[in-house]
Order: C-alpha cells, then sequence, then structure tokens
C-alpha cells in the first residue's frame, strides 16, 4: 500500500471536507446502546495557509528515523492544524463510520442467519469454485456499494483489508458466525485503514523520496498502520464497553466518537 507521488494533497483556502463528500448515500446504520450521541460537527468554512507543514515534517522525521515520537507528532500536527481538530477529522470520516456501522450489522446478522445477502455471496463463491479473495472482494463491494469518489473507493480496499487480515490471523474461522469480539476487531481494523488512507493521501507524499529505501518504505507504512490500529482499537473497546449499559442510537454517531478521541490522543503530543 502507497500514495501517488502525482499528488500533492489538499491545499489552504479550500474547505476541509471535499465537495463530492455530502453526496455519498450513507450504507445502512445500525443501532446500538450509546449515552450522549455525538452529533455532527459544524465544520470550518476553509483550511488555514501551510496546513500540513508540521505534519509532514515530522512524518519525514518518521520515514527516515522510524521515530514513533515523530510519527506521534506528525498525526498530532495533521489533526490539530491540518484538519482543524479531532472533531473534524471525525466529520471528515463520517461515511467511513457509516460503512464500518454496516460492517458491524451486516455481519451480527449473517450469524443470527439474517443476512441472506452475504450468505448468498459465500454459498455462491463456494459454490462456483471462487478463492477467499474473490469472496472478500464480493462481499466489500456489497457492504460499500456502488460509487467513483475517493471516499467510496477507498472503503472498498479497506473492508476487503481488514477481512484478509481476520482470516489470515484466523485461518479456521468461521465467517458467518464471527464472535462479537471478532466483530468489533473487523471493525477497528477497518477504520484503522481508512485513517492510513485519508493521512496518506494527504500528508504521505514523504513516503515516495527517493532517498528511502523500499524495504524501510515498506516497514514504515506497516508500522504506521499498525499503529493506527492499536490506537483506534483502544478508543473502539472504550465505545463498546460504554454501549453495555446506556440506551440505543445510532452505532454511527458512536464511531465518529471513537475516531475523534483517537485523534484527540494524538494531538496531546503536539
Amino acid at each position: 500500500m502507497g500514495t501517488s507521488a502525482s499528488h500533492s494533497g489538499p491545499k489552504s483556502g479550500v474547505s476541509f471536507d471535499p465537495p463530492w463528500l455530502d453526496d455519498i448515500d450513507n450504507p445502512e446504520i445500525s443501532k446500538v446502546p450509546v449515552q450522549n450521541p455525538q452529533e455532527i460537527p459544524e465544520v470550518p468554512v476553509v483550511a488555514p495557509p501551510a496546513r500540513f507543514r508540521s505534519a509532514r515534517q515530522n512524518l519525514g522525521d518518521y520515514i527516515k528515523g522510524g521515530s514513533r515520537e515523530s510519527l506521534k507528532k506528525s498525526l498530532g500536527h495533521y489533526s490539530r492544524t491540518g484538519m482543524g481538530g479531532a472533531r473534524n477529522v471525525a466529520n471528515r470520516m463520517r461515511h467511513s463510520a457509516s460503512v464500518a456501522s454496516k460492517l458491524y450489522s451486516s455481519f451480527s446478522s449473517l450469524r443470527e442467519g439474517k443476512e441472506p445477502t452475504i450468505n448468498s455471496i459465500i454459498s455462491n463463491c463456494r459454490t462456483e469454485n471462487v478463492d477467499v479473495y474473490g469472496m472478500m472482494d464480493a462481499i466489500a463491494g456489497y457492504i460499500c456499494g456502488d460509487g467513483g469518489s475517493l471516499d467510496e473507493i477507498s472503503p472498498i480496499n479497506s473492508v476487503y483489508s481488514a477481512l484478509s487480515d481476520l482470516l489470515d490471523n484466523n485461518p479456521d474461522i468461521d465467517i458467518t458466525a464471527l464472535s462479537d469480539d471478532n466483530i468489533w476487531s473487523l471493525v477497528a481494523s477497518f477504520l484503522s485503514y481508512e485513517a492510513f488512507s485519508k493521512i496518506q493521501l494527504d500528508i504521505g507524499q514523504g513516503f515516495e523520496a527517493k532517498d528511502i529505501s523500499l524495504a524501510d518504505r515498506v516497514t514504515r507504512l506497516n508500522d504506521m498502520r499498525e499503529y493506527l490500529e492499536s490506537e483506534i482499537s483502544a478508543q473502539v473497546s472504550v465505545i463498546r464497553s460504554e454501549l453495555e449499559s446506556n440506551s440505543r442510537s445510532d452505532l454511527h454517531n458512536v464511531l465518529m466518537t471513537a475516531i475523534e478521541r483517537t485523534f484527540e490522543v494524538f494531538e496531546v503530543t503536539v
């Protein structure tokens, strides 16, 4: 997984959100317990000058030396200055949260025998001898739906990657009967891939530096993605524990809160 050298990232003086984001039809939104659900935040109209300068400088230090402290500072600057705060990052990822919500509800329903579409996909793939990668691709396409914008293409890749990691780490797992732990892990993994993808697009151009070896680039990319997953998983775990005793509400907003809290942690480092 990498980034395109031809894309220099977002500029200043533009909206924090891309113009197509509000036009995306959200996937099904599931209901689970939560107290005081987060409302969709207001986003500043335009981004400030040199918005990602400090984030890119610290990311460059991380790429060259591998220091986690530099990575943390980069993510903190990315959130605070580049995106105008953790709440804006969560708002920027609202479509990702919607897909994560559908991912949760779909696999919960599949376990209960109430998700005929995914069950049919799995059955057809087995009948037609489609390999597991083709099956994951078909499931990802169903979960995310069609669309040509970056915010619609990226989730397909992220669902696929999260499923792939789950199956690679648990080769004997029954995908039709995932445990609660497995489903929440899948959701956290998906969100980490989504955050990684967006950060890469915005400030990841340093990974294309010619003086960085391919081996080092791959190592840093994997380390950065795994770090994001560990931090997002920690916040998802907190959210999950809070759900057990609260009233029913929108999982989309719950996951938005988890994303916001994750980037608030990063901001503490700067």
